[in-house]
């Protein structure tokens, strides 16, 4: 090795962190059939975190937000995606750096089409640079189906590639763990496709390899690779998630949840430090959360709800769009989008 959110309903999910987790985005909260690039955090400016460019060459695709559902059981589900297809933007994202260990990075994907030509990747996670390329992830036509396929840094390394073939136009979780190790070369790479998420790291790997020098240490950014032509897929990819451990991937929390439509938060008064949230039921004890846009918890603390309106103090907030999250050691959450002007 060299030198965040939570699934609980379609209306109130977004980008959040959760313990180990470090990112997560499930798009719902974004224009559909509008670029990607400038919601949330996502960007295809190449001097930016995570992006890799605008699309170019003759008739270039922008990579937008899909209304077009992704799930797999016991991950997550969402209404929303993201196109993938070839000469189309090369859209990124930061997430919080991981320096040592494992990181996990895992999402749902579903394409139509696959080219034969393996040489350029789709998907790539960086570490402190957008040319600093850790690992990267190939989809690769096989007739009625396509294998997907590894590969640690430079481009040109040998691939790790799926002994199994997966079929067009179904969703299919990928996970990649990355596994930072001592020396210069020989961090692994593992993806498992499709595993009983339930059942945690699986034993055996769909592809894994360690050939290559070690490009990580300060792992901190990905991207939808598209902005090339040969080699690229067509499809759709969603529920995007980075974490330490397997266990932290999951958008779903569980079948307890709070009525939504039991509480509202007004954060009007949010910029001098204090919110108000009304509630139709009492709530002895749960804990609050307040989270940025780039998935930072930005405030914290411990309440006690009485039904009626109950004003907060918090730290002050600067002007934006944060996600309000309460929950209760039960596993009962509520999300609410909050702006501040």
């Amino acid at each position: 090795m060299k030198t965040k959110l939570f699934y609980l309903t379609i209306l109130f999910t977004g980008i959040s962190g959760f313990a180990q987790n470090l990112f997560q985005d499930d798009f719902l909260m974004y224009t559909t059939g509008a670029d990607l690039h400038g919601q949330g955090t996502w960007t295809h400016n190449s001097s930016l975190a995570g992006g890799l460019g605008a699309a170019i060459g003759a008739i270039p695709n922008n990579a937008d937000v899909l209304s077009s559902a992704v799930s797999y059981p016991d991950y997550g589900a969402s209404t929303n995606s993201v196109a993938i297809s070839p000469d189309s933007d090369g859209v990124g994202t930061p997430f919080t750096a991981v320096t040592e260990g494992d990181v996990y990075v895992a999402f749902v994907l579903n394409l139509s089409t696959a080219q034969a030509n393996n040489n350029s990747d789709f998907f790539r996670v960086m570490s402190g640079g957008n040319l600093n390329t850790t690992f990267r992830l190939y989809a690769i036509n096989a007739g009625l189906s396509y294998n997907l396929a590894i590969s640690k840094g430079a481009n040109g390394n040998p691939l790790g590639t799926t002994a199994l073939s997966y079929g067009y136009n179904q969703d299919h979780l990928v996970v990649i763990k990355y596994s930072q190790l001592p020396g210069a070369n020989d961090d692994v790479v593992s993806l498992y496709v499709d595993p009983v998420y339930l059942s945690g790291v699986p034993i055996t790997t769909s592809a894994i390899t360690n050939t290559g020098a070690d490009q990580s240490g300060n792992i901190d950014r990905l991207v939808f690779r598209m902005n090339w032509t040969n080699g690229m897929p067509t499809g759709k990819a969603g529920l995007v998630s980075v974490a330490k451990t397997w266990e932290e991937l999951t958008f779903t929390l569980g079948t307890q949840q709070f009525n939504s439509a039991a509480f509202y938060v007004n954060a009007l008064d949010a910029a001098s430090g204090k919110i108000t949230v009304d509630a139709q039921t009492d709530v002895p004890q749960a804990n609050i959360r307040i989270i940025g846009m780039n998935g930072q918890v930005v405030a914290q603390k411990n309440v006690s709800l009485s039904t009626g309106t109950n004003p907060i103090n918090i730290n002050a907030l600067t002007t934006g769009v944060y996600m309000f999250e309460m929950s209760q050691a039960s596993g009962a959450r509520f999300v609410q989008k909050i702006m501040v002007p």
